[in-house]
């Protein structure tokens, strides 16, 4: 029986343990953590880390996933100081995750343009690509020593940065081990992007080790996270897509808004309702 996430992010308006509270109260199995405020803007160490580890436990949560601070927090900084600062904080975050007993970490490998100060400049992709590489050198062996994965994710911008898509990012990992270096897919980011999240899930193939199930609008998608199925995605080809590449991962949930003013609660159940007719 496949894994059933959901994500802190759909409960913003709270801090980490109500935001759990409610992930349990509606059925799920597994919770994807997010690294940043309101809820770990810091990873836990010493007698927190293990307090936070048994409160995870007594919900009868498996924390499948973290998932990384976002905005500036990229491998693929194009300045090396930033670069160097942010492999720093993504370390910390890798080393949590271990210690939670999370067997992934999902990591954004390039920087939204309006982070970049040259963003348009003809050189940015090129040391964007370079920081890419360089970063996965450092942190791929500090993953694998203390047996986590970092999942690299398809993001939605509209540039001509490299390594957005799953077309680009499956060369990218393939060198490297696959128990270290995986790739999640986010449905909503690939239409926003105007690839089909079926063809993006075909070309992640068996290097696929986590998805971020959300929905958009087919006309004019802007990365909505509606829950599935209250959106333009057709959710029976992605579906399938998964079932025809033989994924094996959790089926993560990152819902954050609601057509009809639902609650937080709300659309945490009415997802769950979604996978479970799914028969996932």
């Amino acid at each position: 029986m496949s894994k059933i996430g959901y994500s802190t992010m759909g409960f913003r308006d709270r801090d980490v343990d109500a935001a759990l509270d409610a992930i349990a109260a509606a059925g799920f199995d597994q919770a994807e953590i997010l690294g940043q405020a309101p809820h770990l803007e810091e990873p836990p160490s010493g007698p927190a880390l293990a307090d936070f580890r048994a409160r995870l436990e007594s919900r009868g949560l498996d924390g499948g996933t973290v998932h990384a601070p976002l905005k500036r927090n990229v491998i693929g900084a194009p300045e090396e100081g930033w670069r160097r600062e942010k492999v720093g904080v993504l370390a910390a975050y890798l080393r949590f995750a271990a210690a939670i007993g999370a067997a992934d970490v999902v990591i954004h490998p390039v920087p939204n343009p309006c982070f970049v100060p040259a963003a348009d400049h003809p050189d940015t992709p090129q040391l964007i690509a370079d920081a890419v590489h360089r970063s996965l050198d450092d942190l791929v062996p500090l993953a694998a020593e203390v047996g986590v994965r970092i999942l690299l994710e398809n993001l939605p911008y509209h540039c001509p940065y490299p390594f957005l898509t799953m077309k680009e990012l499956r060369p990218l990992v393939d060198p490297y081990p696959a128990d270290a270096l995986g790739l999640v897919i986010d449905t909503g980011h690939a239409w926003t992007s105007k690839h089909e999240p079926a063809a993006e899930i075909i070309a992640a193939g068996s290097r696929l080790a986590g998805t971020h199930l959300q929905d958009v609008d087919y006309d004019d998608p802007q990365d909505n996270h509606w829950l599935p199925t209250h959106g333009g995605l057709n959710w029976d080809d992605i579906r399938a897509a998964l079932v025809e590449i033989g994924y094996t991962g959790p089926w993560t949930f990152e819902v954050l808004n609601g057509r009809n003013e639902e609650t937080p609660e709300e659309l945490a159940r009415i997802t769950r309702e979604v996978a479970n007719r799914w028969e996932l």
